[in-house]
């Protein structure tokens, strides 16, 4: 059985503003994305992704403020374009892609 994930992304700044507020619970998503969900998280190492990478207080900087919980972990953190970590982009895309 895979632990319970519960993410939430908020999306601000940008050229375009074009801010977003997504949360995402494996307890009430449909199986398929729940299991996505669990893998997205699964495949980030946390424990050494940084709580501010990049967080430059450009205005037209797309910023990303991301809450993990997982397995009874907690991660919390704040990254912005161009530095967003590789291994971060696919949950974002996944979260940006589910709040449409």
């Amino acid at each position: 059985m895979t632990p319970r994930v519960r993410a939430e992304l908020r999306r601000s700044g940008g050229f375009r503003e074009r801010s977003l507020r997504v949360v995402l619970d494996s307890d009430t998503l449909p199986q398929d994305q729940a299991a996505q969900l669990a893998r997205l998280v699964e495949q980030i190492d946390l424990t050494r992704v940084g709580a501010e990478i990049g967080a430059a207080s450009d205005a037209d900087l797309t910023r990303y403020q991301l809450a993990v919980e997982y397995g009874g972990r907690h991660w919390r953190g704040t990254v912005a374009e161009p530095c967003v970590p590789i291994e971060l982009r696919p949950l974002l895309r996944f979260l940006t892609s589910a709040a449409s």
